[in-house]
């Protein structure tokens, strides 16, 4: 039986190498949504190696939008596609605010973040829900970041308020889905200080630019979280807050 994995994002970062990942396993079929099919970096996909068996599928889903996700669901019941074994919402969206302080951020900025990176990961889990339920171990999963514990950074003289609280709310919302869907594997993952184009943007934001130490390479947080993901159950797993290594994180 074929396994089925949708990934979000998946033009650059986390999102390709996930793809890279997964198509390089046999016998899966990867389902990657870009924002825009037509560009470069989407065409690009097509040139990933696959494993004997395994096979690509792009589509296109515009977090902001929806519609999108419920036209790329029918697309693929058109494509033969009769469930999905793992959701990973990827996709995100940061900006340097123009004025970090809440006391000087606008709405424009905090909407447009929690549209992106916390109603983007609901809407896409309700189109696809159907799909995952047809799975015999369905697992959806958000791909979170540190910057979002209000335990770990809210304190913090970081300037990231906008995209922590978007952040923060998506990660409330994953501990919902897994209260509300106990037949669902739903939890959050942290994949590190990733030197990706948008985790370098975040981590100066951070002031970590200069502590090497924190940061991790995009093969071993791949890694951490595919195996994260491979292993998850009900039990170990799902509503929690999981980073790609085991480095405890508290919400």
């Amino acid at each position: 039986m074929t396994y089925n994995i949708l990934i979000s994002g998946s033009t650059k970062g986390l999102g390709r190498a996930f793809v890279a990942k997964y198509l390089s396993r046999p016998n899966t079929t990867v389902v990657a949504t870009v924002r825009d099919p037509s560009t470069q970096e989407a065409q690009a996909l097509h040139s990933i190696s696959k494993a004997e068996g395994s096979n690509l599928i792009v589509v296109k889903i515009e977090s902001r939008s929806d519609t999108d996700c419920i036209s790329a669901v029918n697309f693929l019941h058109d494509q033969g596609i009769s469930h999905l074994d793992v959701v990973i919402a990827n996709a995100g969206f940061y900006t340097v605010p123009k004025e970090p302080a809440v006391a000087k951020i606008t709405a424009e900025e905090l909407l447009d973040h929690v549209n992106v990176n916390a109603a983007g990961p609901v809407r896409l889990f309700q189109a696809t829900l159907p799909l995952l339920n047809a799975a015999e171990k369905p697992i959806f999963v958000y791909i979170s970041s540190m910057a979002g514990s209000i335990a770990a950074t809210g304190d913090l003289p970081f300037g990231v308020g906008v995209y922590g609280a978007s952040k923060a709310a998506g990660n409330f919302l994953v501990r919902r889905i897994h209260q509300e869907n106990p037949e669902l594997i739903a939890f959050a993952m942290h994949p590190g200080a990733v030197k990706t184009e948008g985790g370098l943007v975040v981590s100066g934001d951070l002031g970590m630019l200069q502590y090497e130490e924190f940061f991790t390479t995009l093969e071993k947080s791949i890694n951490g979280m595919v195996g994260k993901i491979d292993n998850a159950t009900r039990e170990n797993s799902s509503g929690k807050f999981l980073c790609f290594d085991d480095t405890p994180l508290e919400w």
